[in-house]
């Protein structure tokens, strides 16, 4: 019995988040992520403080300089999770948590995924985060899978001047 249990437990802890319902079931994302390879360095943190929302930013550092930042939240509306995305300091844009679309194809199948879509706005229609063990991934596109960008990160230890 207690090896069905154990096995039943790592079963959810290890499997995909397709269809979280909850923001508990979100808290992989949970914590301090910055962007691999060449170009800008993206640094993105999320925190799940013990309030009914998640509180993520970003920015993004190329040539010494600050070329763009974002500030983001995941919270519950109507019942399920919502990616709201304030990119630069725009007005916020709301995408509904919904099953992964087959339409756009991933690269290989992560441990935990989340799927945004907002059909109605410009652009992006959807924003996705996947993780597997310490990468997460992200990518943005339209409904169709159009005009995809991918994000790489890799998980880093938070210094002391990016925690709250």
């Amino acid at each position: 019995m207690r090896t069905l249990l154990l096995i039943a437990a790592l079963a959810l802890t290890l499997g995909p988040a397709a269809g979280a319902q909850t923001l508990t079931d979100l808290r992989w994302l949970k914590g301090c992520w910055r962007s691999q390879g060449a170009g800008p360095e993206i640094t993105e943190v999320w925190i799940a403080p013990p309030a009914p929302v998640m509180l993520g930013y970003s920015y993004t550092i190329g040539e010494g300089e600050v070329q763009g930042w974002e500030q983001a939240r995941i919270e519950m509306i109507d019942g399920w999770p919502h990616f709201v995305a304030m990119p630069g300091g725009a007005p916020a844009v709301r995408f509904r948590q919904v099953e992964p679309d087959s339409l756009v194809q991933l690269d290989d199948l992560p441990d935990h995924i989340a799927w945004f879509s907002n059909p109605d706005h410009d652009y992006p229609q959807h924003v996705v985060y996947t993780r597997t063990g310490n990468m997460l991934r992200a990518f943005i596109s339209r409904e169709n899978g159009a005009d995809r960008i991918s994000f790489e990160y890799r998980r880093i230890r938070c210094p002391a001047d990016l925690r709250p």
